[in-house]
């Protein structure tokens, strides 16, 4: 997405130089989101959304199928992993982030998966033709979108999450006890305060023994712990790695002399408004932050800080939650809309009287209003 973006603005905004666009997968760029959802959910094979017509790439030298393996300053080029290198006067940096693995997960092994491109989506989309029984380990947002596409299959599913509340870091307890409550009323056994302790495999996944002593059966293991920012290829660039890329307010990567630029998932900026540094992993971040940074290449005289407020979505079963700001499991809430046992609802997070963000299920309206009180910091939501 930020790649792909920022070619767009790119060329939007006149830029009419070469432009050369790598991306380690061999197909054309595609929207992830929907790979956790539709793409598993549809009765009819589907093919994952592209971002841009094929067409949108004959202004560009595109490069599929290479892999960027080191980056040099002082000639300005990045080193591929076919053995050619491209120089530039500017680089744009959108590696995104990996998907985490589990320590003594089987390697090679049928019926075990990552969840973050294409290819895992395709697998997991073939598993479920065969009616396995499904366990999902992580009950972030992914986790939990995969676990609502399979029962939306009418598969068996089990959750498995060493914390004890889905989603917490996200939405806290509070929020998160619902989405846990929303899953069961769809038939989802859901396992928290536990961890897998070992697996039983022969050739193909088998089963699962975890920390609290109990064994689970399961045909397709999907791995959904996180992800790592694709930082691993600039080890001893000299390029400030914190916690992804650290950037400043116009998306220039610090230690790049001002001719590297990164954006989306792999990309640590400043943020003024939340008083840290963030790095977001969300679409909306992607493609915003992507347009900021073409400005900012474009016009060296131009001082555009980007500085947008976080804001994502989730949709499980027939239900959407929408987060916005930069929230944590330790600020006070308090309930605008409706009830946590119903939906729809809405819930602000604050800290030291100060607004930080708002999740909401099924209430659009209210996000759009909190987008607006987040902007001007005199304004406050209030329960109604």
């Amino acid at each position: 997405m930020a790649g792909v973006r920022a070619v767009k603005a790119l060329r939007r905004k006149g830029f009419g130089g070469e432009i050369v666009l790598i991306g380690e997968e061999g197909e054309l760029p595609y929207d992830r989101p929907p790979l956790s959802k539709q793409f598993l959910t549809s009765d009819e094979p589907i093919t994952p959304r592209l971002l841009e017509a094929a067409s949108f790439y004959d202004t560009v030298d595109l490069r599929l199928g290479v892999r960027a393996t080191a980056l040099s300053l002082r000639d300005q080029a990045v080193t591929l992993n076919d053995g050619s290198s491209v120089a530039a006067d500017h680089i744009i940096i959108a590696t995104g982030a990996s998907a985490r693995s589990l320590p003594g997960l089987p390697d090679r092994i049928k019926g075990v998966t990552t969840f973050r491109t294409a290819a895992d989506a395709r697998r997991v989309r073939e598993a479920f033709d065969e009616g396995p029984r499904v366990v999902v380990i992580g009950a972030g947002f992914i986790g939990c979108e995969i676990a609502a596409s399979a029962r939306a299959r009418g598969l068996q599913v089990t959750v498995i999450e060493l914390r004890h509340s889905p989603v917490i870091r996200d939405v806290g307890a509070l929020v998160g006890g619902t989405i846990a409550a929303l899953h069961r009323e769809n038939g989802v056994d859901m396992r928290f305060g536990t961890t897998v302790s070992s697996f039983v495999a022969d050739k193909r996944i088998r089963a699962l023994h975890l920390s609290d002593g109990s064994r689970i059966e399961a045909d397709l293991v999907v791995v959904g712990v996180g992800a790592n920012p694709r930082t691993d290829w600039l080890d001893g660039s000299g390029l400030l790695l914190r916690n992804g890329l650290a950037c400043d307010e116009r998306c220039r990567v610090i230690g790049g002399g001002g001719h590297v630029w990164a954006a989306g998932d792999v990309a640590s900026r400043p943020s003024s408004r939340f008083a840290e540094s963030l790095r977001v992993e969300h679409w909306t971040n992607a493609s915003e932050q992507a347009s900021a940074l073409a400005s900012n290449l474009l016009d060296p005289n131009l001082f555009r800080p980007y500085d947008s407020i976080p804001y994502f979505w989730s949709d499980q079963y027939q239900h959407r939650y929408q987060i916005i700001g930069r929230i944590s499991s330790s600020d006070d809430t308090t309930l605008l809309h409706g009830t946590l046992r119903e939906r729809p609802f809405a819930v602000a997070y604050h800290r030291d009287g100060r607004l930080r963000g708002v999740v909401a299920c099924d209430m659009p309206d209210v996000i759009a209003q909190a987008r607006v009180q987040l902007d001007d910091e005199t304004i406050q939501l209030s329960p109604t």
